[in-house]
Parts: C-alpha cells; structure tokens; sequence
C-alpha cells in the first residue's frame, strides 16, 4: 500500500488554544511531584506502544522519551523553567481526559502528538542540545572508578553543558529576533 502524507496547518487561534490547554496542565503539573509525572509518562508511553500506533505517533512518542531522559538527566541539569515546561507536556500526555480521546483507533493520540509536535519545536534548540551533549557523554574518556577519573569527567560534562547553554540562548535569541522583526515587516506592510 502506498504511503499517505496528511498534512493541515494550525492556525493561530489553534495554536493558542493548545497552548491554554498547555497552561491548564502546567498548573495540574505544578500539584503533582516529578517522579510520579515521569512515572505516568512511561506507563502510557508503554501503554501506546503497546497498541501499535500510527508511524506518526510512534515517532512523537520517541520524542516524548527523549524529554523524559532529558529531564531526569542530571549531568545535563535541565534549568528550572525548562524543566516545568517539559513536565507540564507531560502532564498533558498523562491526562486521560485529553481533547480527544485516546481510545478512538488510528485517532485516538492525534491531539497527543500534535502536543508533543509543539513543544518539541518550541525545546528544538534543546533537544538537539541535549542530544550533543549526550554525545558528547558517550564520547568523553570515562574512568569513573577512580576519583581523579571522575572529576575530570565531572569538569568535562559541566563544561560542554556550559558552552551547550550558551549556544541554546544564541539561538533562542536569534529566533526570538527572527519573529519579532517578521512581526514588524507585517505591521508595516
């Protein structure tokens, strides 16, 4: 069977209503602890995987691993704001009574995904951060069985992760300047 590429476009007001409903389950994810958000997050991720999901959930549902580790990743020490940002995504994914629900075959994660679609793009600096400095990580001369192999570990991950930060605010910035001056030409035209 051929493949079957379906594409539509949020438009602001759609947009902005996802991101209210954001906001709501940011406040339900500041009620609750991260390890049992975390811990909720795995289970329905097992739970999805477990139905088999469309190609395009499966891949989103990666994506929503991906921030679990990042979150609970403390040599890369995701900062506070960041940190409740990802949690608050997560709390959305773990609401059983999302706009649509989960149950409906072949539907059923479509709000989910484009959830997870959202604030991966918004973390987009991050994540591909985070992936670095994973890579890094992997790559960095390990002896954590001596001290000295340790802390000279230690020094090289705070120091990635410092130049890493640095890098993800540049970019931030950039965008941020990016939207705000396509924001003005539109004014002006």
């Amino acid at each position: 069977m051929a493949e079957l590429k379906v594409t539509f476009k949020l438009s602001d007001r759609d947009v902005k209503h996802l991101r209210s409903i954001m906001r709501k389950t940011s406040y339900q994810a500041k009620a609750q602890d991260q390890d049992s958000i975390i811990k909720a997050t795995r289970a329905i991720s097992a739970e999805v995987r477990n139905f088999k999901p469309p190609q395009y959930v499966l891949e989103r549902v990666l994506r929503l691993e991906t921030l679990v580790q990042m979150v609970e990743d403390k040599a890369y020490a995701l900062p506070t704001p960041l940190r409740q940002k990802v949690l608050s995504a997560l709390c959305y994914f773990t609401h059983p009574e999302d706009l649509i629900q989960d149950t409906i075959p072949g539907l059923g994660f479509l709000d989910d995904a484009i959830m997870i679609e959202l604030i991966t793009r918004e973390l987009k600096h991050e994540l591909a951060a985070y992936q670095e400095f994973r890579r890094f990580r992997e790559r960095a001369e390990q002896r954590p069985w001596t001290q000295v192999g340790q802390v000279s570990l230690d020094r090289k991950l705070s120091e990635r992760r410092r130049q890493l930060r640095a890098k993800v605010e540049q970019k931030n910035a950039r965008d941020a300047e990016r939207a705000s001056e396509g924001s003005r030409l539109l004014r002006i035209w």
